[in-house]
This record gives structure tokens, C-alpha cells and sequence, in this order.
């Protein structure tokens, strides 16, 4: 029985980061098509929503890709080749960080925007936007970019890639790092921001006049604010067991399911944008299923031409037509 439960345990670490991978790429995905509809393509804030699910999608296949290869072929990328430790260091930290300031810079917009600070031109707001992603993309890559330039080289022995420096203790120093930049930064900010948000709405709810606009404030602020509020419940443990549990759980006791575990509750929660956004937005459900029976008319119009085209080529068999009829 307990060979049974441990064989169990390891069939779901090790499936549980594939399954998850490929779920998100296909949600992801389609709250990336949603978002890009015409409908919400006038709105400022989902700049950074499409944003958000681009940089969801990378995330599952950094470190939670990584966990079935080295639960199922053993295979470790940061130990393969110098080339691959660099990589997977810095594609990491930088997809990870830039997934949590954009979290916040999506909750400042909701403030500002409730708040009715920014009093911007609709197309000075959206280049506004698109600058501050791509000023913050720039900033998160350059803080990071001491990893691929210093971090990891070979042993002495020329058997085994060392993922620290040379030159100076990368780790768990750049571990405490990332839990400042990946948790608790944009943790108080996101519930500064958020607290403001609630308040808004609750002077808004007791008015007596709230206009369809404010209406929808609300619902995408209650979905960025659900957004927050897990993504601090989620991604948290694993970073802070990561920063000061590092050597323990990088033991040969642990290091297996241990780091699929705590890699799986944090990323799971880059695969629940799209259930946010289902629930809580309206708009959102009627897009997805304006997508749904588009996607379905367009299968029943060619299955329809090609009956029809079969019966023709049916009859053209069983009766005697003119070349004529049938060349027409």
C-alpha cells in the first residue's frame, strides 16, 4: 500500500507541471485572443492584461517545465551545459519579476483610472501604457542581467555545472533578491493600490447614481483585485521557502518533490487568469462565447457545402445531366 500511494505521488509531481503547461498555454492563449478582440481594444488597462497572459504562458515553461524533465528523465537544465544555467536563470527571475510589476502597474492604472487622475487623451493613455510595460520589461532585464554574465561555470573537475560565480555568492543571495522584488515589493503595493480601489467602489456603490461606466469599473476591478490577492497567496510560500530553505531543499532527500510542489502551487496560479476573468467579467463570457459559435458556424457552413457538393456529385452519378448543367 504505501509503494502504491509513493508510486501514485510521483506519477502526479511528475505529469502535474506537463498537464499544467499545456492547460495554460490554451487558456492563456484564449484570454489573449479575447482581450484582442474589438470590443476591449479602446481600454488602456488590458494592454497590460494581454501582457500579463503572454508572460503566463513563458512562465509555465521555465521552472515547472523543468520539474518533469528532472522527475521523469532526471534531466536538470541548470546543470546541462554553462549555456543552459545562464539561460535558465535569467529567463526565470526576469519572466517572474516582470509578471508581478505589471500586477501592480495594472492596479495603479485601476486606481488612477476610478480615481479620475489621469485626465489624458484616450491615445496618450494607451501610448502611456505601452511605454510603461516596455520601460519595466527593459528596467526587470537589466537588474537581472548579472546572472548570464557572472552566474554558473564549470567544476574544476569538468563533471558538474556550478549554478553560483566565481567572482561573487549568487546565491541564496539573489534568492533573498527575488523574494523583494517578486513578493514583497509588489505585494504592498498591489494592496496599497487595492485598498484605495475597494474604498472607490464603496463610495460608488452607495451612490444613488452610478453610471454604466462605473459599472464596469467595478467588475474588472474586482477581477484585478481577486488577481492580486491570489497571486500574494500562491506565489509567496514557494519564494520564501526558496530564499531561506535553499541548501535544505536542494537536499537529496527533498530536492524531488519538494521543488514540484512548491513550483506547482506558484505556477498554477499563472493558469487561473482565465476563470478570473470568466467569473467576474461579463464582457469577457460573451466574447468567449461570441468566439465559441463563430468557431462553430464556420464548421457548420463547410460541413453544409460539402453535403451539398456531395449530393451534387450523387446526382450527377445516378442521372443522366448535361455537361453543360454540370460545368455551370
Amino acid at each position: 500500500m504505501i509503494i502504491q500511494r509513493s508510486s501514485l505521488l510521483t506519477q502526479i509531481f511528475t505529469y502535474y507541471p506537463l498537464s499544467l503547461t499545456c492547460l495554460s498555454t490554451i487558456l492563456n492563449s484564449l484570454t489573449l485572443i479575447i482581450f484582442s478582440r474589438k470590443r476591449f481594444r479602446q481600454r488602456p488597462t488590458i494592454h497590460y492584461i494581454r501582457a500579463i497572459a503572454l508572460i503566463d504562458i513563458l512562465i509555465l515553461y521555465g521552472w515547472n517545465l523543468d520539474n518533469f524533465f528532472r522527475l521523469k528523465f532526471s534531466f536538470d537544465l541548470e546543470r546541462f551545459t554553462i549555456v543552459t544555467c545562464k539561460f535558465s536563470a535569467y529567463f526565470n527571475n526576469v519572466i517572474n519579476q516582470s509578471s508581478a510589476w505589471l500586477r501592480v502597474l495594472m492596479c495603479a492604472d485601476r486606481f488612477y483610472t476610478l480615481n479620475k487622475i489621469q485626465q489624458h487623451q484616450a491615445l496618450d493613455r494607451h501610448r502611456c501604457v505601452v511605454f510603461l510595460i516596455i520601460i519595466t520589461l527593459i528596467l526587470i532585464a537589466l537588474i537581472n542581467l548579472h546572472l548570464p554574465i557572472f552566474a554558473c561555470y564549470m567544476h574544476p573537475n569538468g563533471t558538474e555545472v556550478i549554478i553560483d560565480s566565481l567572482y561573487y555568492q549568487v546565491y541564496p543571495m539573489w534568492h533573498y533578491v527575488n523574494l523583494i522584488l517578486y513578493n514583497i515589493l509588489p505585494f504592498i503595493l498591489m494592496i496599497i493600490f487595492n485598498i484605495r480601489i475597494i474604498r472607490h467602489l464603496i463610495i460608488l456603490k452607495r451612490s444613488s447614481t452610478i453610471q454604466q461606466s462605473h459599472i464596469q469599473h467595478r467588475a474588472i476591478s474586482i477581477s484585478i483585485f481577486l488577481s492580486a490577492f491570489l497571486f500574494c497567496l500562491m506565489t509567496t510560500p514557494a519564494t520564501v521557502i526558496f530564499a531561506f530553505f535553499h541548501t535544505q531543499i536542494r537536499s537529496e532527500i527533498f530536492q524531488n518533490f519538494l521543488l514540484s510542489f512548491f513550483d506547482s502551487i506558484q505556477s498554477t496560479y499563472h493558469s487561473l487568469s482565465f476563470f478570473l476573468y470568466f467569473i467576474t467579467l461579463v464582457e469577457f463570457r460573451q466574447e468567449f462565447y461570441r468566439l465559441i459559435r463563430c468557431h462553430r458556424l464556420i464548421k457548420n457552413k463547410s460541413f453544409h457545402n460539402i453535403t451539398v457538393i456531395a449530393r451534387k456529385a450523387n446526382r450527377y452519378k445516378t442521372k443522366s445531366i448535361p455537361i453543360a448543367v454540370i460545368t455551370d
